[in-house]
């Protein structure tokens, strides 16, 4: 009988553990179809920036396009790093496959005698950092479930008022891009200095179809669109990134919730069957003491 209570325990705790589970990933699914359009609207905008970015470049001569921001240090001493991690756990391998590819950045960086001055956003990051005892210059762990309310512009004006005095080289990027609920990314990127590809890249990517026919007028100038459309772009990629992260999470947590809500379910079913099992074999063994006892009377 002791089988039994210890069988019907184990079974009652696996059904409340898959109650939960598929709460969390109902809960997840909500969130993750808000977090898709608010990714999708994202990538809207920053897409009609570099179309008005490629507009410009259209007006400008090659040896025209600089800007503080692009500017390359021919010796690289100290690199910022923003990752962007989750607020919880229970998503799977994704707060994991963020530390993989952190702990495979500060590696290379370190190789090639560069300090990395870690920015982190998300309590994750934050949890693993203190736990591997390294130092990062700030961490934002009280986040909300929305992107649009972290302090993206505190940090990117941080990255860029740091670039622009000296104090740091170059910016990167670690945040997993998102795809779809079962296919993500985890992404190191460079922000600092800006790419010049990247603009090169834009201009070649539109169609002529795209422009107005005629001659297109900037007002007050070319280059002073072009120099206050930059920040703004950087502010896009780190926002958007942001989304992506978040999306990413959602979405890992969903899958894995009804990962586990599968194999809650198969457990169940399991102990179910051991549990029957075991109490045939109780009850036909007391039926055979009963029979027993009585042909011992007779």
């Amino acid at each position: 009988m002791a089988g039994l209570k210890e069988i019907k325990r184990r079974l009652t705790s696996v059904k409340n553990t898959k109650k939960i589970t598929y709460a969390m990933k109902l809960v997840s699914a909500a969130r993750l179809r808000k977090a898709q359009e608010a990714v999708v609207s994202s990538r809207d905008y920053t897409e009609a920036l570099l179309d008005l970015l490629a507009k410009i470049l259209s007006e400008m001569k090659s040896d025209e396009i600089f800007h503080p921001l692009m500017e390359q240090r021919a010796h690289v001493k100290k690199s910022a790093l923003l990752v962007i991690g989750g607020n919880r756990g229970l998503s799977g391998p994704y707060n994991a496959n963020i530390n993989k590819k952190v702990d495979a950045f500060l590696e290379e960086r370190s190789s090639l005698g560069v300090a990395v001055e870690p920015i982190l956003l998300g309590k994750k990051p934050a949890e693993y950092f203190r736990r591997k005892k390294r130092s990062f210059s700030r961490a934002f762990e009280d986040l909300s479930d929305y992107p649009n309310d972290w302090p993206t512009d505190e940090v990117c004006k941080d990255l860029e008022v740091s670039f622009l005095r000296g104090e740091i080289d170059e910016a990167y990027i670690v945040y997993t891009r998102f795809k779809s609920a079962i296919s993500m990314s985890v992404m190191a990127e460079r922000l600092l200095p800006m790419d010049r590809a990247l603009f090169e890249q834009a201009d070649k990517e539109q169609s002529p179809s795209s422009f107005t026919a005629g001659k297109k007028i900037f007002e007050p100038s070319v280059d002073a669109i072009f120099s206050a459309i930059l920040p703004p772009i950087l502010r896009a990629r780190i926002r958007q990134a942001c989304l992506d992260a978040k999306a990413s999470e959602y979405g890992s947590r969903m899958t894995a919730m009804d990962a586990a809500t599968k194999n809650a379910g198969e457990l169940s079913e399991k102990l179910k069957l051991k549990f029957n099992n075991l109490r045939q074999a109780n009850i036909t063994s007391e039926l055979l003491d009963i029979l027993g006892g009585s042909e011992a009377v007779k």
